[in-house]
């Protein structure tokens, strides 16, 4: 993911981001102590992070929320096209495997005739 994402922020003593402003292309109006550059997964989980010596950190133990892109590059659109295709290819063998009809046991009963003899 591309970092091309504004954060502006400040932080209380321990880290904790308390005030902060991001986006693609802002200009604060305010002063911040903090500057970086971010991806869209990091914007949407600012709150599973801290300030450590001036760098942004995960909190350890927190699991991130997956963010999908809304325009995937060319090569993320051909790798999703190959999966979807090799799903449809199975599903196609498994509907065209062809099946052996069962040959009739002993007990499958038999027509005869039923006509009188004279």
């Amino acid at each position: 993911m591309d970092k091309n994402i504004q954060l502006f922020c400040d932080t209380d003593d321990t880290g904790k981001i308390t005030r902060m402003l991001s986006g693609e292309r802002i200009i604060p109006v305010s002063t911040y102590r903090h500057f970086f550059m971010i991806d869209k997964k990091e914007q949407a989980n600012l709150d599973k992070y801290r300030i450590e010596n001036g760098e942004l950190k995960q909190i350890e133990g927190t699991t991130l929320i997956e963010v999908e892109s809304p325009n995937p590059s060319t090569e993320e659109q051909l790798a999703d096209v190959k999966k979807q295709l090799a799903d449809m290819q199975k599903k196609l063998e498994e509907l065209s495997t062809p099946t052996v009809p069962e040959e009739p046991t002993e007990e499958t009963p038999t027509e005869t005739s039923t006509e009188p003899t004279n």
